[in-house]
């Protein structure tokens, strides 16, 4: 394989085996297309301003395709019917290049590539090392004796393990079909009294199957075992076949292992080549990309004679951008793969329920053999109080409403008919289901020995049997009842009224492999074990809604109900009580009161995001209710971002990331300083275009608070007079007034002035070598620095942040990048706390000293932040809570973690370990860490 040391190793992979996953960009198992690259590839990545929404990555190549092999009409293609929408793309670059196609982490044995020593990671994060023989997958560890450096990676081979069963194996390098390939690795048996006989070889993957088609051996060696045995060179050559989707590299067991032991390796080099060369520590593969292929547009030129493809990829973003979600409560539900889901909020009128999830007829209304009730649809959501309804969805609701509630008469009756649609019971009673109902009972209390039923399960045996019923009992007792065939229980676990006109989730969770039962009533959860397995009910025939319907008398009713019904669901395993909480708070609150990175993953988790992500902890720890239904998962995502005033994008290695507000404003220093000076450690530039730019020029800003409606305002006099109103609008979610109109102070100190922007700065590594690992490294968010000598004129400085990133390389050597950049906030910030502390050990009423646990400055003496005279708080929040004055301050050095505060009088009440110690605060605040309410961005100046 011959080496440019000028230009990186590229890789283009595509993964015909693949589809979208989820939204994952797989590891392995890739086709390498780069020899078919025509032309210019380029990568876009980003926004153009910080308040603009992030745009979907996009890729874009040309491929020569005069075989035929990426046309999905060709059906002598090598991978006909394996070509089709949304499969991965990858693109990366090995620097410095090597022959080596294998991870650092890979070939030195763990001594390169950032991987701690211990268990292999094996959750798509990890090194892409993978044993069959190792039920933990291998570790990295420390050895003396390592071939090179000072770790290797480590197997077990249990006794008994036959050939030929793989011990280590990596099938990330993407495979070129035709493309003959050399491995080379270092083995030994590091188990005394042992003897393992092993072969290396090389797989390949077909793009219909999951595991390798074919294999390619080397020669088998005997390794004998001892703590400090020689080190073993195993190689195996092999060529791709022309159909190839993937390929697998390591070594296999070549004879039944005797006894157990643990296999080392170290050394580890694939190349492209017949013949093995001298083994070389790889160069670091640094991604550039990572989507979907969303289109295959080909075209034949010259009279029809050259075939091309120009696939253009995509991100994640896209994928999300065309996911629809539903109400937070559905989406819950959903993520959870209900059997079904009858939500009831059918329209007025209806005469049947469907189920949401697609996979059940309609559920009609059925009547009772003593003749009809009432049961009506289309009705709004109500409460006796105002705390008594639920926001997780907007729906309507149903309402039955049939004769004496409560009561044992046998009495006329409407109700949902389950059975009609199909469902007669859990789908395995016998096995792990859950049920969920919403329900509002407004009749009386259940007179003694009557009950209301919302739902009831029978068999067709008369005078009892098996049954499954949710009722309410006299004193509102929500009760469940199952039973077999024999026997039965009723389980009656919280002392909630639920009879006050008010709506209540109930969920019952059944699990038989564990004996296990779950009752959960508005998010609180009892946990039963060792049920009997005797009152799993048999034979089930009848399920119903809104009464009492027993199958056995012709649909005989009693203990009825009246009241109003939503969201019956069940799924088809058994939950736990964390989620019977979620799906609570899901109903209940639409999850108001999560952090922003909490509703992030969330959002992730509702539109059935499978990659990897990475999510900052969120400043705004408190948002309002969701209001996701009817919006793509991608706004969503971005109102968590306006929220937070953070940022999302892509990465380059498909990674969904998610920064906080504090990400910026703490990227205090730049990662890269691009200018003239290599001497003072600068990159060198092209091109730099700067742009004094009013595109984001506000000073009227406007915050609404999503949640009520409430709006917060602030505005610049002297800006509207410099510049004209120019106003800003933000929608933000957080429950917080206070933080809402933080926000719209802080984007007015922001934008009520231009201000410089990077509209291009040009990066030319091809030009110069010495610039690829930074070109490599950058990532969107960066700050980096930007400086400007004009002649005979003082220096120009612009730090910024990276907004946007574009990549261009072509065959004939040119590799350029053009970055986007915003510029750091104008003016520092920062939050006014009291001076807190908490108490360093317990002490007894009537004591004049105290110790206290260093407080946030250390450098300087306490004595320089404490007065005689001063006023503390001790206790702050607590019961105890008392203030006392300073007498004086015990000496402190820098670096201090205690002191001692005289006081001028005893303390009149006892103090624990831990508690708070503050100055006193203003009226209505009892956080001493964020006590300035009042304080207003631009309002302080600041001495350094």
């Amino acid at each position: 394989m011959a080496i440019n040391p000028n230009w990186p190793v590229i890789a283009e992979d595509w993964g015909p085996y693949w589809n979208c996953a989820g939204g994952d960009s797989p590891l392995d198992r890739y086709v390498e297309v780069t020899p078919r690259t025509r032309g210019r590839t380029s990568i876009q990545r980003g926004r153009q301003y910080e308040l603009d929404q992030v745009r979907s990555g996009e890729y874009q190549a040309t491929l020569a395709n005069t075989d035929g092999a990426l046309d999905p009409l060709n059906t002598a293609g090598p991978w006909y019917g394996h070509i089709m929408a949304y499969q991965p793309y990858r693109k990366r670059a090995q620097w410095p290049p090597t022959q080596n196609l294998l991870t650092q982490v890979q070939a030195t044995g763990g001594d390169l590539g950032g991987y701690n020593t211990g268990t292999l990671d094996q959750s798509g994060l990890g090194p892409d090392v993978f044993s069959l023989t190792d039920s933990s997958g291998g570790q990295i560890v420390a050895d003396s004796g390592a071939w090179q450096g000072a770790r290797v990676l480590q197997f077990a081979v249990p006794s008994g393990s036959t050939a030929p069963t793989r011990i280590c194996h990596t099938p990330q390098y993407g495979v070129l079909p035709g493309q003959t390939y050399t491995m080379q690795i270092r083995v030994r048996d590091i188990t005394a009294a042992t003897t393992l006989q092993i072969k290396p070889h090389i797989g390949w993957y077909s793009a219909s199957g999951g595991s390798p088609t074919s294999f390619a051996y080397g020669t088998t060696v005997t390794l004998t075992g001892s703590p400090t045995a020689a080190w073993t060179q195993l190689t195996v050559t092999a060529t791709a076949p022309s159909t190839a989707a993937g390929m697998n590299v390591g070594v296999s067991v070549a004879a039944t292992a005797a006894s157990t032991c643990s296999m080392q390796t170290d050394g580890w080099q694939l190349e492209k080549g017949s013949a093995a060369t001298a083994w070389t520590a790889p160069g670091v593969w640094y991604p550039l990309y990572a989507g979907f292929v969303e289109r295959w547009p080909s075209r034949w030129a010259f009279n029809g004679t050259y075939g091309s493809v120009e696939p253009v990829a995509v991100d994640a973003i896209s994928l999300l951008s065309q996911v629809q979600l539903a109400d937070p409560l559905t989406q819950e539900i959903n993520s959870r793969n209900p059997r079904f889901l009858y939500k009831l909020d059918d329209p007025q009128g209806s005469g049947s329920f469907a189920d949401a999830t697609g996979n059940y007829p309609a559920a009609p209304i059925g009547v009772a053999k003593a003749g009809p009730g009432s049961l009506t649809s289309g009705n709004q959501i109500a409460a006796a109080a105002a705390s008594g309804t639920y926001t997780g969805s907007t729906g309507t609701v149903v309402t039955v409403s049939n004769p004496d509630p409560g009561t044992n008469l046998t009495d006329p009756a409407t109700f949902i008919a389950l059975t009609n649609a199909g469902i007669k019971g859990p789908a395995n009673p016998s096995g792990d289901w859950t049920r969920m109902l919403a329900f509002r009972y407004t009749g009386p209390n259940p007179s003694s020995g009557g009950a209301a039923t919302m739902w009831s399960c029978f068999d067709k045996n008369a005078n009892g049997g098996s049954n499954i019923r949710f009722m309410v009992l006299p004193g509102g007792i929500f009760t469940f009842n199952m039973g077999g065939p024999t026997t039965g229980t009723s389980f009656q676990p919280f002392s909630t009224n639920v009879a006050d006109s008010n709506w209540h989730l109930a969920i019952v969770s059944y699990s038989h492999a564990n004996a296990q039962l779950i009752t959960s009533l508005d998010g609180a959860s009892l946990t039963y074990t060792s049920v009997n397995p005797a009152i799993e009910p048999t034979g089930l025939v009848a399920d119903s809604i809104g009464a009492w319907i027993d199958p056995t008398t012709g649909n005989g009713s009693a203990f009825q109900y009246k009241g109003d019904l939503s969201f019956f669901a069940e799924f088809p395993s058994a939950l736990s009580a964390t989620d019977c909480a979620s799906l609570y708070n899901a109903w209940k609150s639409a999850c108001a009161g999560e952090s922003s990175n909490a509703r992030y993953y969330r959002i992730l988790r509702y539109a059935g995001y499978l990659g990897t992500y990475s999510l900052q902890a969120g400043l705004t720890t408190s948002m309002g209710p969701m209001a996701t239904g009817g919006q793509d998962a991608l706004s969503a995502l971005q109102a968590v971002v306006d929220t937070e005033n953070g940022e999302h994008f892509i990465d380059r290695a498909g990674t969904v990331t998610f920064r906080s507000r504090s990400a910026r404003y703490n990227a205090l220093t730049p990662t890269y300083v691009f200018g003239e000076r290599a001497d003072l450690g600068e990159w060198s530039y092209e091109d730099c275009q700067l742009d004094y730019d009013s595109t984001h020029l506000s000073n009227q800003v406007t915050v609404t608070q999503a949640s009520t409606g409430q709006l917060f305002y602030d505005q610049d006099a002297v800006s509207v007079t410099n510049y004209f109103p120019r106003t800003l609008s933000r929608s933000i979610n957080s429950s917080s007034a206070l933080e809402c109109q933080d926000a719209a102070g802080y984007l007015l100190s922001r934008y009520k002035n231009p201000a410089v922007r990077v509209s291009a700065i040009r990066l030319h590594p091809s030009a110069n070598p010495a610039l690829w690992p930074v070109c490599l490294s950058l990532e969107l968010g960066m700050r980096v620095r930007v400086m400007r000598r004009p002649p005979a004129a003082p220096a120009i400085q612009l730090d910024c942040i990276v907004e946007q990133i574009q990549v261009g390389m072509d065959d004939h050597g040119d590799a350029t990048w053009t970055l986007q950049c915003s510029p750091v906030d104008l003016t520092p910030y920062a939050g006014f706390a009291a001076w807190h502390t908490t108490l360093a050990s317990t002490i007894a009423s009537g004591v004049t000293a105290i110790t206290v646990n260093a407080s946030a400055d250390t450098t300087n003496p306490l004595a320089t932040q404490l007065a005689a005279g001063q006023q503390l708080v001790l206790g702050q929040n607590t019961a105890n809570q008392e203030t006392v004055t300073v007498a004086s301050v015990g000496a402190t050095s820098p670096g201090w973690t205690s002191a001692t505060i005289t006081l001028t009088a005893v303390t009149t009440k006892a103090h624990t370990a831990g508690d708070l110690i503050n100055e006193p605060l203003p009226a209505g605040i009892t956080d001493p860490t964020t006590w300035d309410a009042v304080t207003r961005f631009d309002s302080c100046a600041f001495a350094y």
